[in-house]
């Protein structure tokens, strides 16, 4: 891995050495890349595209069963549920055409930065 591809990009912020790692959420050419980037780098920090309470779906894939639909409409995030719920049926089916679970290269992220003892750091807003 030591030559890097074109989903990889190095960005130097004065000591600091980023790798950006460009992937598809539904490829297994991602998850393998990021595995292996991760792997052969060893970096203290790994940020992932995820809010906290995605990443908390990903760990608890069951927590929708107890979601409180009242509340979602209550709450005026209908649209943001069912903007939602068509995305995640969209890439599941695609998914499951080509064998990768949807958000795979994520999973593999925090798999492997928890196998080096990295920090997880979620880097993304708030999905609502």
């Amino acid at each position: 891995m030591s030559e890097y591809s074109e989903n990889i990009h190095r960005i130097q912020i004065e000591d600091r050495e980023i790798l950006l790692i460009g992937t598809a959420h539904v490829s297994q050419e991602s998850v393998i890349e990021v595995e292996q980037t991760i792997e052969e780098f060893q970096p203290d920090t790994v940020c992932v595209e995820l809010c906290a309470s995605r990443f908390e779906a990903m760990r608890n894939e069951q927590r929708w069963k107890d979601m409180d639909i009242f509340k979602v409409v209550r709450e005026g995030k209908t649209f943001l549920l069912l903007s939602n719920l068509i995305l995640t049926a969209f890439q599941k089916k695609i998914g499951e055409q080509i064998g990768v679970k949807p958000g795979a290269e994520m999973r593999q992220a925090i798999q492997s930065a928890e196998k080096i003892n990295a920090t997880i750091v979620l880097a993304d807003r708030n999905v609502e």
